[in-house]
């Protein structure tokens, strides 16, 4: 919504973790996720899976070195429950959650093909995507502290304006544009579902939990 900014339509473009990625035709895949872009603007990208894999972040820092990370870190139990949901409701999981977490290091180990578009890895990592330490290190390594900016979710539900008027000058853009607060994708869904696979969750991300404050204290 912010006049010098345009994301790509749809938002993500999976170009850089895509199976037959080439650094020499990324402009050229670029383009029709930007068609409404206006010169002058930023142009942003939002697709999770990027934070994930190494590799990637090193591609994006080789491709523009002055490029700008935003994390938004979404409490890891809840974004790997979201995860399964959405698996599930596409038919890309069979199994009850509880098995899929015990199951999940094991399809992972055999996955062969890790960035195929219909890879174990991509679908069912609901787990493994929430060690966010591991990742924010791997972010650090191919981008300077000034080019990050780490967000919690809850400070962009809770302090909705004070967090967009951080990242708009965290980009150089007028942090004075308004931006109404919606939330955009919601299921509605308590946190009393899947009860058993929460505490599962919850016990594996005891240290993440801790390794994560400690980091984040420190930046």
């Amino acid at each position: 919504q912010h006049p010098a900014i345009a994301m790509s339509r749809p938002k993500e473009t999976h170009i850089f973790d895509a199976p037959d990625y080439e650094d020499s035709t990324i402009d050229t895949k670029c383009a029709p996720f930007f068609e409404q872009a206006t010169d002058g603007q930023l142009k942003g990208d939002a697709t999770p899976i990027y934070f994930f894999w190494q590799d990637v972040l090193e591609s994006l820092a080789a491709y523009n070195k002055k490029l700008k990370v935003i994390v938004l870190l979404r409490d890891p139990v809840d974004r790997a429950i979201s995860h399964y949901k959405m698996a599930k409701e596409r038919g890309d999981e069979y199994w009850p959650l509880w098995r899929a977490l015990l199951a999940e290091s094991g399809r992972l180990k055999a996955d062969t093909e890790p960035k195929a578009l219909e890879s174990t890895t991509r679908l069912h990592s609901y787990r493994h995507r929430g060690y966010y330490s591991h990742q924010l290190l791997n972010v650090y390594k191919s981008f300077p502290e000034e080019q990050v900016l780490i967000l919690p979710m809850n400070r962009l539900m809770h302090e909705h304006q004070q967090t967009m008027q951080q990242v708009f000058s965290f980009l150089g853009v007028d942090s004075d544009v308004q931006v109404a607060h919606e939330v955009v994708f919601s299921s509605g869904e308590t946190t009393s579902r899947y009860p058993f696979s929460r505490l599962l969750l919850k016990l594996c991300f005891l240290l993440e939990y801790r390794r994560l404050r400690q980091y984040l204290d420190l930046r």
